[in-house]
């Protein structure tokens, strides 16, 4: 490609990403790391950088309620698999935090809570054309929310051990990765050099760090990638068996077995059998979330209840990266423990006609 359509190219991707209501991150990638970028000016590239981000922060923020869903429906929330997704759903909301922070630094303002009809609801793709195949759903623990799950953390260089039969294997070899977004994140960060501030930035139990430095930076998207979504390397080699990212959890849980280590050989391999807890049968939440017409009084007051929390929730949560500050962090923390009292009544409640239970649908209302 000459420089002059390099420039071209670079351009329309560039204006593509701040204009996209919903920005791919194919774009995002392509216009991080094109060197065309080189010759934009710097509040052009910091631009870019942040609307990358944004798309960082939506992704970690739409996998939650999906992996809510899931460990609310397990009945003995002490069971094995229950403190395993807990887990996963406690790293996921660090990963928010972390991106939150990486945008904050910059000066930006991580935006999470979006009543109108743009929006996250479910069911949903995962924000900025991140595996268009797959398609969230709000639903109780199932083998099919757990094929959802391994497709959505399926490592980018493949599983370490074992054979895992993805469905979707070929789309995400041609689709870009939220690993890769980061890695782009972080080679602009370092290219940029851009000014950081701790300012606006929250620590404590939802984000281990400020980061202000772009040495921050390589650790921040050191956690997210060992941890989480499309990331290279993050095997129970890599992390040990007291650590395994999400793929892997999700994976023994699937499995019914524990990941084991021969301690002869050193390989990895499913062993001893890892039970599958009972749970309570939540139906997949239809488009738009149950409606006030369609249910019993009862049902509607827990639905409603639980999106005014879940709703004020959201929104302490993005003021905390504002004018909030670390107060509102604090407070959201609080509110966060409000949502199992409705959603846990709720998914005991039988849907009339035999189709499972309700369960929460996660909209966001003004609040």
């Amino acid at each position: 490609m000459t420089l002059k359509f390099a420039q071209q190219d670079y351009n329309i991707k560039s204006s593509q990403l701040i204009n996209a209501a919903d920005p791919c991150i194919t774009d995002a990638i392509a216009v991080l790391t094109n060197e065309a970028r080189l010759a934009e000016s710097a509040e052009t590239r910091l631009l870019n950088l942040k609307t990358a981000l944004q798309r960082a922060v939506m992704l970690e923020f739409a996998t939650i309620p999906i992996y809510l869903s899931a460990l609310w429906s397990i009945k003995d929330n002490l069971h094995p698999v229950a403190k395993s997704i807990r887990n996963v759903v406690q790293e996921e909301m660090l990963h928010l935090a972390l991106a939150s922070n990486m945008l904050a630094s910059i000066g930006g303002v991580p935006k999470i809570y979006d009543p109108s009809e743009n929006g996250l609801s479910y069911p949903t793709h995962l924000p900025g054309g991140v595996h268009p195949e797959l398609f969230l759903e709000l639903s109780g623990l199932t083998d099919k929310t757990l094929d959802d799950f391994l497709e959505i953390e399926l490592p980018q260089d493949g599983v370490e051990f074992g054979d895992y039969p993805s469905r979707t294997a070929e789309a995400h070899a041609e689709n870009e990765t939220i690993g890769g977004l980061y890695d782009a994140i972080n080679t602009e960060f370092k290219s940029l050099m851009p000014k950081m501030s701790p300012d606006k930035q929250v620590s404590g139990p939802l984000s281990w760090f400020v980061v202000d430095n772009v040495q921050k930076i390589d650790s921040a998207i050191h956690w997210i990638k060992e941890q989480g979504e499309g990331s290279i390397g993050n095997g129970p080699q890599s992390t040990g068996l007291s650590k395994l990212s999400h793929f892997y959890r999700f994976w023994e849980i699937r499995k019914r077995k524990k990941i084991e280590q021969d301690p002869a050989t050193g390989d990895f391999f499913f062993g001893r059998e890892m039970a599958f807890p009972e749970v309570w049968p939540m139906a997949v939440v239809p488009p738009g979330g149950y409606q006030k017409e369609n249910v019993s009084p009862e049902v509607w007051e827990l639905l409603e209840r639980f999106d005014h929390t879940y709703s004020s929730l959201i929104k302490l949560l993005e003021s905390a990266w504002g004018d909030g500050g670390q107060a509102a962090l604090w407070k959201a923390i609080e509110v966060m423990f409000d949502l199992e009292k409705f959603a846990l009544p709720l998914m005991q409640l039988p849907i009339p006609g035999g189709e499972g239970n309700y369960g929460p649908c996660f909209r966001l209302i003004p609040v």
